[in-house]
């Protein structure tokens, strides 16, 4: 038993000494890796020296100041034709168009007849009978004679017919169906609604453009004076010509009434959405030297995109986009 005991104590001793050998190394700790920064770019404009102009655009129509419309008044008829074209010029009192009153020339003619022989009968007898006949032949008279003048329009006043309605013979034509204008081809001006209705003022010079020609103008009346006079459009605009004005042949042609506010021929311009406010701070943010700075600037006129520099920013310093 001693000796059994004495095998197990030493069996254990070497056990225990041994067995640290079925265990695995520890792996040595390694470094934590290091992570490299990529480089920050930035998308810049590079302010530049140039002109900036804060313009007000309103688009009207070439049309006159002094314009009449022909139409029928009385009666629907049919038309028999309308005389005048296009461009052509007519005096007062002239012959514009007439229905096709087909034999009503002729019952006019016979009515009147009638009308005169009652007045005869009548005055050599000087009988009630006779009264009441002449009175009936003379209200058919008047009768005819009424729609008959009520076929025809002349014109009414002397000019140059702008529109003519494109019509057949023989067409039905309802009253006051405008059928011609007549114009005076020499008060020719702009007449436009005003959506930004305080930016003109009257006797402002503008710039006239029709197409690709440029005309001198000026104000003549703004929706403040349209609103004074009880104008139905209370945004109305009108603006005359200056030195020179267009041919008939602009005549209802799109006209823009360009007004400007400002403009400076020499300054510092950047895009307007580069400028940033915070704080009662007016500043814009640079690219230079390799970092980002925030420098305070002061701004002059501005359009719809794009802003002056007066103080702050020189050309060709450049402007952090993002």
């Amino acid at each position: 038993m001693k000796k059994n005991a004495r095998f197990l104590t030493v069996l254990a001793a070497v056990f225990s000494f041994t067995s640290c050998f079925f265990f695995p190394d520890e792996e040595p700790i390694l470094e934590p890796p290091t992570i490299m920064q990529d480089e920050v770019t930035y998308v810049t404009y590079t302010a530049r020296r140039g002109e900036i102009v804060n313009r007000v655009v309103t688009t009207g129509y070439v049309s006159s100041r002094t314009q009449a419309d022909c139409f029928f008044t009385d009666y629907t008829g049919r038309l028999k034709t309308i005389y005048p074209r296009p461009g052509d010029f007519v005096s007062e009192g002239e012959l514009i168009a007439e229905f096709d009153v087909g034999e009503l020339e002729f019952d006019l003619e016979a009515a009147r007849l009638n009308a005169e022989t009652a007045a005869l009968v009548y005055a050599a007898t000087g009988a009630q009978a006779d009264k009441l006949a002449l009175e009936l032949a003379q209200n058919t008279y008047e009768q005819y004679r009424a729609r008959m003048d009520g076929a025809k329009i002349y014109a009414p006043m002397s000019g140059q017919v702008s529109f003519v309605e494109r019509l057949s013979p023989g067409e039905e034509v309802n009253p006051y169906r405008v059928l011609a204008c007549i114009i005076i081809p020499d008060d020719l001006h702009v007449t436009a609604t005003a959506t930004d209705t305080s930016a003109y003022n009257k006797g402002d010079a503008v710039t006239i453009k029709i197409g690709g020609d440029e005309y001198e103008g000026v104000i003549t009346r703004t929706p403040w004076d349209a609103r004074g006079e009880g104008a139905e459009d209370v945004n109305a605009l009108w603006a005359d010509f200056v030195n020179g004005a267009p041919t008939f042949s602009d005549l209802g042609r799109l006209a823009d009434i360009i007004l400007v506010r400002n403009k400076n021929e020499d300054a510092v311009i950047i895009p307007k959405n580069l400028v940033k406010n915070l704080d009662g701070r007016t500043y814009v943010q640079i690219f230079e030297d390799g970092e980002k700075k925030d420098v305070d600037v002061v701004t002059g006129i501005s359009n719809a995109t794009e802003i002056e520099i007066v103080s702050g920013l020189k050309a060709g310093q450049q402007v952090v986009v993002r």
